[in-house]
C-alpha cells in the first residue's frame, strides 16, 4: 500500500493568500503567547510553537487557560493538574474533577459589555431585515422567565428538555434556561422528518419539548401540527409540548410559549446551579448514515473549549457581530452559542441561505455590519456560481473573518474569494465534529493563510497523523493518513446516551489502532512547510485504486471548480471493489449537471485531463456518469458510504439514517454493481 504524499510537500512553498493587516501586538493570540512566555519564561515565537507547547504542558496549558479565558468561578486552590495523566484518553479522563461550573452562568455574565447592548437579532427566510433585536437584559429576563417556569414545573438537574425549533432568538434562550438548572438539552431542527425525529426522541426520553408551530424554507411555510401528533403518539414517555408560535396558530392541543411563562414568578431570581465540570450539558446526535443515531452526551466544562475558539483562534471582542449560519440539528448552532460568552452580538437566522438567492445572505452582513461570518463551502460555492462581485455591491468593511467548516474548502475556492470580496478578509477553514463540540484544527489570526490548508491546530489538541496500516506517525512527512489525538481533551463526550458500558463509544473512536489515541475517521495531511492542514475526506471513504490512497475532497477540488461550475451542480466520488468479483478497486465520479446540461464527450475529456493535470493520472476516475442526486444530509454533506455501498452490494442498504435526506435517489445507483464496461456515460 503507498500513502500519496501531498502535493504541497513536492514544491516550494506557496504565496500566502493573506496576512494579518493589524499590528501583531493587537492581535488576541500573539497577547495570549506573550503571557505563556512571561509566566512560564518560555520563548514561544508564533502560534505553532504556542500549540507545541500547550500539548506538552497539556496541565499548566488548560489550568492557565481557565483564568485566563475568564471562566466562573475560579479554580479551586491547588489545583496542578487538568486531569489524571494516568488514565488514558481510551478511558476518557475527567478534567477538573473538584471545579463546579455553570455553562449558562459563562455566557450570560458579561461586566465588561453594556448591559442594553443587543446580545440577539433574530432574523426568518422572508421576514424583515431588521429583525427582532433583544438587549442583554432582554435575554437574561427571557432566561429568568424561562427557569423559573421549568422549576415551578418542577423540574431538575439531569431532566432532558428538547427543542424542535429553528435558529431563532427562543432557542437560545431555552437552552441557557435548561443549562442554568442542571438540565439537559437537546435539539432538532424541524425540518427532520418524523422518524428522525421520533429516532433520537424515544432514546433520550425528554419530559418537556419546545416546538415551533411552522417551518419556512425555501420560501414554502408549514404548519409543525400534525407532525407533533405524530412524533408525540410514538414516543412512550410523552413529553409536554410548548409550542413557539412563528405564525397564526390554529389548534389549541398544546401550551403556547406565553402560557408556559406565565407559570414564571417574578420572585425567582436568575441563578445558576454551579455542577461539576463533566456534568451533562446538552445530547448531540451522530449523522450516522445507518442504524439510530449515537446520542452524545457533552459537559459543561466545554465552555472552556469554546472561550478559546472565541477569544484567541477567532479573536472574538464584546460588542462584535457574529453570524454562523446553522441549523439547531448541527454542531456549529452550539459552538456558535460559545460565541456569544465572549460578549458579542449573535445574527440568528432561521431559513434557507440560498432563498431566494444566496447573496440574501451577505445583505444580512452589509445590513448588521457582521465582523465574523460562518458559512460552508457548499454555500460559498452556490455564491461563486452566481458570478456577483461581493466587493463591488456591499459594504463589507465591517467584515473582518469568513470561516467555513463542515467539509473541504478547495484551494479554488480561495482564489475565488480573494477575487471578488474584499483582501483583509480572513477567510479559514476548521474542521472539528459534532462528537468534540470544537474543532480539531482552527484559525490562527496571527499567521498567514494558504490556499486550501487550515493553518492551526487547536491549542490543546496533540494531533498526528499516523499510518493507516502500522500507526506509525507520518506527519512530519507530510503524507496522508489517519488523523487522531493523542492526549485527552475537556470536549471529549462524557459518555453515549443508552451506551451501558461504553462499548459502542470506545468502537467509535478508540478501537482503531493498539495504542491510546482518538481516531477521527478523517484523511489528513500536515504540510511540512507551511505547517497547514488538509483534510482529503473521511477515511472510510478513502479511495484506493492500485494501492495509492487519496481522499475525495482532492477530486472535488478539480470538478466543483471553475471552469466546471456553470455546468455541474455537484459530484461524488467513490471507490467500488466487490467481494468475489474484482481483485482492485475502481473509481466511480458521479455527476449531477445544472438545468440545461448534460455529461457530453466533450466534458468527459474536459474532466478527466482537469483531473489528470491539477492531480495525477493514478486520480482520473475510471467510470464518469451523470445521475439525477447524490444523497445528502440535512447539513448539506454527501453521503459517500450509503453510494459506495450500494455499489459494492448491488442491494439497497436495510436501515438507513433520519438524516438524509433524498433515501430515494439510491434506487439509480443499484445498477452500478453491474457496469463493466469502461463506457463512462449514461
Amino acid at each position: 500500500m503507498t500513502v500519496s504524499p501531498s502535493k504541497a510537500v513536492m514544491s516550494s512553498i506557496p504565496e500566502p493568500v493573506w496576512l494579518p493587516p493589524q499590528p501583531p501586538s493587537t492581535i488576541p493570540i500573539n497577547i495570549y503567547r506573550a503571557h505563556i512566555n512571561r509566566k512560564f519564561g518560555v520563548h514561544l515565537r508564533n502560534s505553532h510553537e504556542l500549540h507545541q507547547w500547550s500539548v506538552t504542558q497539556p496541565h499548566d496549558f488548560w489550568i492557565d487557560l481557565w483564568s485566563y479565558v475568564g471562566l466562573i468561578p475560579d479554580l479551586p486552590s491547588g489545583i496542578s493538574q487538568a486531569y489524571d495523566p494516568e488514565i488514558p484518553i481510551t478511558e476518557v479522563p475527567r478534567f477538573f474533577k473538584n471545579a463546579k461550573i455553570n455553562y449558562a452562568e459563562n455566557v450570560l455574565t458579561q461586566p465588561h459589555v453594556d448591559p442594553r447592548s443587543t446580545a440577539l437579532i433574530g432574523l426568518r427566510e422572508g421576514g424583515d431585515l431588521d429583525g427582532e433585536k433583544w438587549s442583554w437584559i432582554d435575554l437574561r429576563e427571557n432566561v429568568r422567565k424561562l427557569r423559573s417556569s421549568l422549576l415551578r414545573s418542577r423540574f431538575k438537574e439531569g431532566d432532558r428538555v428538547a427543542a424542535l425549533i429553528s435558529t431563532s432568538l427562543w432557542s437560545v434562550a431555552v437552552f441557557l434556561a435548561v443549562a442554568s438548572i442542571g438540565a439537559i438539552f437537546t435539539s432538532i431542527a424541524p425540518d427532520l422528518g418524523e422518524e428522525g425525529c421520533i429516532s433520537r426522541l424515544k432514546q433520550v426520553t425528554p419530559l418537556i419539548l419546545f416546538v415551533d408551530s411552522h417551518v419556512t424554507y425555501k420560501g414554502r411555510q408549514s404548519s409543525n401540527h400534525a407532525k407533533i401528533l405524530k412524533i408525540v403518539d410514538k414516543l412512550e414517555v410523552k413529553p409536554q409540548v410548548i409550542i413557539i408560535p412563528t405564525a397564526q396558530v390554529e389548534h389549541d392541543d398544546f401550551l403556547t410559549l406565553s402560557g408556559f411563562l406565565s407559570r414564571s414568578l417574578t420572585c425567582d431570581k436568575l441563578e445558576f446551579a454551579r455542577v461539576s465540570f463533566s456534568a451533562p450539558l446538552y445530547i448531540l446526535y451522530s449523522s450516522g448514515t445507518s442504524g439510530p443515531p449515537k446520542c452524545l452526551v457533552h459537559q459543561h466544562g466545554a465552555i472552556i473549549q469554546h472561550k478559546k475558539i472565541a477569544k484567541l483562534h477567532n479573536s472574538l471582542k464584546p460588542g462584535e457581530v457574529v453570524f454562523q449560519y446553522s441549523s439547531t440539528s448541527w454542531v456549529l448552532w452550539n459552538i456558535m452559542i460559545g460565541h456569544l460568552s465572549a460578549g458579542t452580538t449573535l445574527v440568528l437566522y432561521g431559513g434557507s441561505p440560498t432563498w431566494p438567492s444566496p447573496q440574501a445572505m451577505l445583505k444580512i452582513v452589509e445590513h448588521h455590519r457582521v465582523c465574523y461570518w460562518g458559512a460552508s463551502p457548499k454555500y460559498l460555492q452556490e455564491l461563486e456560481s452566481t458570478r456577483c462581485t461581493p466587493k463591488e455591491q456591499y459594504d463589507l468593511s465591517s467584515l473582518r473573518m469568513v470561516q467555513s467548516g463542515g467539509s473541504h474548502l478547495a484551494a479554488e475556492q480561495y482564489d475565488w474569494f480573494y477575487r471578488v470580496f474584499p483582501t483583509h478578509i480572513h477567510l479559514t477553514s476548521v474542521t472539528g465534529g459534532t462528537d468534540l463540540v470544537t474543532s480539531w484544527i482552527a484559525t490562527d489570526p496571527a499567521g498567514p493563510s494558504y490556499a486550501g490548508e487550515i493553518q492551526l491546530m487547536a491549542l490543546g489538541h496533540d494531533m498526528d497523523v499516523v499510518h493507516p496500516v502500522t500507526g506509525e506517525s507520518i506527519k512530519d512527512s507530510g503524507a496522508s493518513g489517519e488523523l487522531i489525538c493523542r492526549k485527552p481533551f475537556p470536549s471529549m463526550p462524557i459518555f453515549m446516551w443508552g451506551d451501558e458500558g461504553n462499548g459502542k463509544y470506545k468502537a467509535a473512536y478508540f478501537d482503531r489502532f493498539n495504542f491510546p489515541c482518538w481516531t477521527q475517521h478523517d484523511w489528513a495531511s500536515f504540510n511540512p512547510l507551511t505547517c497547514g492542514a488538509t483534510i482529503h475526506g473521511r477515511s472510510d471513504g478513502v479511495l484506493n485504486p492500485q494501492g495509492i490512497r487519496f481522499g475525495s475532497a482532492e477530486i472535488y477540488s478539480i470538478t466543483e471548480a471553475p471552469p466546471f461550475l456553470d455546468t455541474i451542480s455537484a459530484t461524488l466520488c467513490i471507490g467500488r471493489k466487490r467481494a468475489k468479483k474484482d481483485m482492485d478497486e475502481s473509481v466511480f465520479l458521479f455527476v449531477v449537471m445544472r438545468p440545461g446540461y448534460s455529461l457530453t464527450n466533450d466534458l468527459l475529456d474536459q474532466l478527466k485531463k482537469a483531473i489528470r493535470i491539477g492531480l495525477s493520472a493514478r486520480h482520473v476516475p475510471r467510470y464518469i456518469f451523470q445521475v439525477d442526486e447524490i444523497p445528502m444530509t440535512l447539513n448539506g454533506k454527501k453521503v459517500e458510504t450509503l453510494v459506495k455501498q450500494v455499489i459494492c452490494t448491488g442491494e439497497l442498504p436495510k436501515q438507513m439514517s433520519s438524516t438524509v435526506v433524498n433515501p430515494k435517489c439510491l434506487d439509480q445507483y443499484v445498477k452500478f454493481y453491474f457496469i463493466e464496461s469502461r463506457t463512462s456515460k449514461l
